[in-house]
């Protein structure tokens, strides 16, 4: 038996991770976090939050990372308006080229910027290394002497302090020590790791749009590390049996289809595609408006007649609405409202210069965060889970 994979509703749990994260209701005063912008662009709705809010929360999500890659890349270029255009920014030799040579130049100067400002090494170092037999994380972590000269090595970190005070009269500043909290700045931390997450949310979601099922299997492998992280173990079991039968289990054939079978577009083109369960989920609202509509000569086998017929009548009602004229609104938001709230947004971050590095900041809301969104998440405990349901798959396979 194959199971089904439900991409819209694995990639809003990861929009709840990005909330539980990322938003709290106590961060309204600090300048350029995620509900302090909710308050500027008086969005409410997100403030309710992916699961209740799923659509509005993902809206506000893409035009707070719109305006947050468009910040860095002002900061990276030093330029000090939106409509800036540097003279010779642009070399004349990739001005008057082919469209090949001018996308080229373009995809290498964002690489600059993507390279620079997302933070998401954590999880591929957390990828690269969940294959090793994690030798060192078994072993008692040393603190040497810093005293020149000095061979002593000590098991905790305060018999080192000790001893380089009293043998060597060393005293070592915490403010001195690369790492600490007072040489962090946390504002920045905070921000840059929202837009490398958010940058992820994007990327998946994008790959839906374009019905990209390889780019979306790669996506997911480091989707999983974040479930795992933060305590979705369903959906960490779920992606990980998905990565093996589509890897090793599933015939060619098989797991070309379950890699790029998995999306639905109405109306065709490009960059038109949703989910399968979010086309299923429609269908299911489809069919509740009939049953609701048929009040108390509603029985069972009245509602698996239509149930049967669910997918005839969606497409007569569409065809009929087609010929009328008649249009429903899609949902989303305008242009012009989307590029004047995301002008505000980058007026905000570059007023609290969050993308720059001043130490010992933080929001008040989120006091000493940690950029790395996997801190909570151990290599040798990952490892060894991973390696506990290969082998109860292989004896269900038995």
């Amino acid at each position: 038996m194959e199971f089904m994979f439900e991409d819209w509703h694995a990639i809003r749990m990861l929009f709840q991770i990005h909330y539980k994260v990322f938003f709290s209701e106590k961060s309204a005063k600090d300048h350029g976090t995620l509900c302090a912008n909710m308050t500027k662009l008086r969005c409410s709705n997100a403030k309710q939050g992916p699961k209740a809010a799923y659509n509005a929360y993902k809206h506000f999500v893409i035009t707070d990372t719109t305006a947050l890659l468009l910040t860095a890349a002002m900061e990276h270029f030093g330029l000090k308006d939106i409509e800036e255009i540097p003279e010779s920014f642009v070399p004349e030799d990739i001005a008057s080229g082919s469209t090949d040579t001018r996308r080229t130049w373009l995809h290498a100067k964002s690489a600059e910027v993507v390279d620079k400002y997302i933070l998401l090494g954590d999880a591929v170092e957390a990828m690269t290394g969940l294959g090793e037999a994690d030798v060192t994380s078994t072993q008692a972590t040393q603190y040497p002497c810093r005293a020149p000269g000095c061979q002593q090595v000590y098991t905790y970190p305060k018999s080192r302090d000790n001893h380089e005070l009293k043998k060597h009269n060393l005293h070592v500043s915490p403010e001195t020590l690369p790492g600490t909290s007072l040489n962090k700045d946390h504002k920045q931390e905070h921000t840059l790791a929202r837009l490398s997450f958010s940058f992820l949310l994007w990327d998946m979601l994008d790959a839906v749009k374009e019905g990209d099922g390889e780019r979306l299997m790669r996506l997911y492998k480091v989707a999983l590390l974040f479930y795992k992280a933060h305590a979705h173990s369903h959906y960490a079991y779920s992606t990980l049996l998905l990565t093996l039968q589509v890897n090793a289990c599933l015939t060619p054939r098989m797991s070309h289809s379950v890699t790029w079978n998995r999306f639905w577009s109405t109306r065709g083109g490009n960059g038109g595609n949703i989910p399968l369960d979010l086309h299923l989920e429609h269908l299911n609202n489809f069919l509740k408006s009939f049953l609701k509509g048929q009040g108390p000569n509603l029985s069972e086998a009245s509602a698996s007649r239509v149930s049967k017929a669910i997918g005839v009548l969606k497409e007569i009602m569409d065809k009929v609405d087609s010929e009328l004229g008649v249009k429903k609104p899609s949902g989303i938001h305008r242009a012009e409202q989307q590029t004047q709230d995301i002008l505000t947004l980058i007026n905000v971050f570059r007023e609290g210069q969050l993308l720059s590095k001043i130490p010992g900041r933080e929001f008040r809301a989120f006091p000493k965060f940690d950029s790395n969104l996997l801190h909570k998440m151990k290599k040798k405990e990952m490892w060894e889970w991973m390696m506990l349901k290969l082998k109860e798959w292989r004896k269900m396979k038995k």
